[in-house]
């Protein structure tokens, strides 16, 4: 029987949306749902970027899911050490078929940093690993903090490996994550876009 939040007689949907093939971005789920996550969405790994909450790993081991959390404060960048962290693991599951999931309290910021750096270090330009991310989820909206931390990782993987893609710019990256702000394009408005924290 699907989940159903207490009281309530509409079963819990999910949120995520799959930005590539196996790989998701969403927002947080209830533990109830963890045998959900594994039957119907096929998630074998999750990482959890939220400060503020962590997924139960006993739980999701039950249903054969693999748990990496790196805590994150909302609206902030996750660190050059964690995102490595995540993208190794996020990338290991791929490359043996696996499905994963990323995900923050609401799967706008931290969770989507982590999974287009994940789409960058598989070799995607991270202008259009961005735009993929932003149209398979629409309410993805990284802060600015968070997008100089892609601009950051995306050097990094350029000048390791040669790419052949430019470093983007915060503005350029700015231009497709805030599309949604182009009548007020300021930073503040960004940032308070970026989060439910208001809501």
């Amino acid at each position: 029987m699907p989940w159903r939040a207490p009281g309530c007689n509409v079963p819990f949907v999910i949120d995520l949306h799959f930005v590539a093939p196996g790989l998701a971005v969403g927002a947080h789920f209830p533990m109830d749902a963890a045998a959900r996550l594994s039957r119907e969405h096929g998630i074998s790994r999750v990482v959890d970027v939220r400060m503020e909450a962590c997924d139960d790993e006993e739980v999701l081991r039950v249903h054969r899911i693999r748990l990496l959390h790196l805590p994150t404060h909302d609206t902030r960048a996750i660190s050059l050490e964690s995102i490595d962290h995540g993208v190794a693991f996020a990338s290991e599951g791929l490359e043996r078929g696996e499905s994963v999931l990323v995900h923050c309290q609401w799967g706008i910021g931290r969770s989507a940093l982590l999974a287009v750096c994940t789409l960058v270090a598989r070799g995607q330009a991270p202008l259009a690993a961005l735009e993929q991310a932003k149209r398979a989820r629409p309410i993805v909206s990284p802060s600015p903090e968070q997008l100089e931390a892609l601009v950051a990782f995306s050097a990094r993987v350029k000048a390791a490996r040669g790419a052949s893609w430019p470093v983007p710019t915060l503005d350029e990256l700015g231009a497709i994550a805030w599309r949604h702000l182009r009548h007020e394009p300021d930073r503040e408005a960004a940032r308070a876009a970026s989060t439910r924290a208001s809501s």
